[in-house]
């Protein structure tokens, strides 16, 4: 049947082939007003502009291999972002290389070279590895996501389902921007963080993770890392937009991490919370939004601020404050020693305090 299905496809694309060609004929040999040129040149001019793209990108795109305990496990996608002398350096998603004790990299070329792990990110999904070569190799050049345009084609370029079809190329258009999609990380049914996304119908699959999203003019504006993957949805991806990878990389690079600041506290969403709960600590039954703090870490910002157990965050750095997942998204937007103020409720009074990060 597999076979049969096979034949079939490259009999009709045999003869769209020639219907096209057939085509570009007829129109080369029509005379409209003496617009024949013009007619032969939009044609031929949006083939070229794709291919053009692909083959000056091809190169930067590479294949990403996870070995677990010396077993192949999985395979994703990379980026080359930036190269030194005698270094390269390549972003890819962190659940690619997750758990992994050896990692290779599978280049355009055929080579493949062991890589080096430099850091990883789990809340954005993000990884930089290091390769040493002795070959050429062209980084990407980055682009700026925050003037992507809905519409606008785009290009994917990865390895499907493995490194056998590696430099996989899909053409869709930027169908989305700004897409925020939950994501819980530890698996616990309660959604940790929002990842700010660029949505594509460019078909993104298994294998693709990690690898670039560009623009017609070749620039990387984006690292793919999921999909919508449902029988009622079809060309749901998602990849990472390049200004929010390129901090995270710097990061990296410097520490070989991520440094957020820290506030010190545990605590939950007054949202969650029943009329019993609310009744049992003495919480204001008409109030819905807010932190209710379980515990204050000693020496931390939050207790050398003077907020204490029980009391309810209601504002922090001049936003309403929701849930602890929108907490953490605006705590880890700052960096380590801003001042940030902070509203909180203790036995239903409202006080004002500045916490400086740490």
């Amino acid at each position: 049947m597999g076979l049969i299905i096979i034949v079939s496809l490259l009999t009709w694309n045999a003869v769209l082939s020639y219907e096209f060609f057939s085509l570009q004929s007829k129109l080369d040999s029509i005379d409209i007003n003496g617009e024949t040129k013009t007619i032969h040149e939009v044609v031929t001019n949006f083939t070229t502009d794709v291919t053009e793209v692909v083959a000056n990108s091809i190169s930067k795109v590479v294949g990403v291999s996870n070995y677990i305990d010396n077993e192949l496990y999985s395979t994703g996608s990379g980026a080359i972002y930036s190269k030194e002398p005698g270094k390269i350096y390549i972003v890819t998603n962190n659940h690619v290389i997750a758990d992994a004790n050896k990692i290779s990299v599978t280049f355009a070329n055929g080579e493949v070279v062991d890589a080096t792990l430099i850091g990883t990110d789990s809340w954005t999904d993000l990884a930089l590895l290091e390769v040493i070569a002795d070959f050429q190799v062209t980084p990407f050049s980055l682009g700026d996501s925050s003037m992507v345009k809905v519409g606008e084609y785009v290009l994917a370029i990865g390895s499907p389902l493995g490194l056998e079809f590696q430099s996989s190329v899909t053409l869709g258009i930027i169908s989305g921007t700004n897409r925020v999609i939950p994501v819980d990380l530890d698996n616990d049914g309660t959604d940790d963080w929002d990842s700010i996304v660029l949505q594509t119908d460019a078909a993104i699959n298994p294998g693709n993770s990690g690898g670039p999203l560009i623009n017609m003019a070749g620039e990387l504006i984006g690292i793919t890392s999921m999909k919508i993957m449902d029988t009622s949805v079809e060309g749901m991806g998602f990849a990472i937009p390049i200004n929010e990878v390129s901090p995270i990389i710097d990061q990296l690079k410097a520490n070989g991490e991520v440094i957020r600041p820290f506030f010190g506290i545990t605590a939950n969403d007054i949202s969650e919370f029943d009329v019993n709960t609310k009744s049992f600590y003495g919480i204001n039954f008409s109030l819905d939004n807010g932190l209710f703090i379980w515990k204050v870490e000693a020496n931390s910002p939050a207790s050398d601020a003077g907020i204490q157990e029980h009391d309810i965050i209601t504002s922090f750095d001049g936003q309403e404050i929701t849930s602890f997942k929108q907490f953490r998204k605006i705590l880890y937007g700052k960096k380590i020693g801003d001042a940030v103020e902070v509203i909180y409720l203790r036995d239903d009074q409202s006080f004002t305090t500045n916490v400086t990060l740490e």
